[in-house]
């Protein structure tokens, strides 16, 4: 999020061709990253090869990296890319919110990532 002042607030969307959040994909048990396009789209990437992913899986916020909170729901898979010369497989995402039709959004503005860097002796 870029500014919240007491009544407004500027954010950036999923779809955003600048995002990239970290997400877990729940049935398949592994993390992945989430990424926005031109065309308002959200896809995956950053999937193992070795990794079964299934169209249906949901994918949640998985917490890493202290921009969202874990476990909210941002979509299903859709279908599947893998290709046998490539490092990671990538999906094609169904959104859980359809953003042509957003009109009320909660933002959250007490949420403070959690330090998980090592102390330092």
């Amino acid at each position: 999020m870029d500014a919240v002042i007491a009544d407004a607030a500027r954010v950036q969307l999923i779809t955003d061709p600048a995002s990239a959040i970290n997400v877990y994909l729940q049935n398949a048990e592994t993390d992945a990253v989430l990424f926005g396009s031109v065309t308002g789209d959200v896809s995956l990437d950053m999937i193992s090869q070795d990794t079964p992913v299934e169209a249906g899986d949901l994918i949640l916020t998985s917490g890493l990296g202290g921009g969202y909170p874990s476990d909210l729901p941002l979509g299903q898979v859709v279908t599947l890319r893998t290709l046998e010369f490539e490092l990671f497989q990538q999906a094609t995402v169904q959104s859980a919110v359809d953003f042509t039709r957003l009109e009320i959004v909660l933002v959250i503005t007490n949420f403070r990532p959690v330090d998980i860097s090592p102390l330092e002796p």
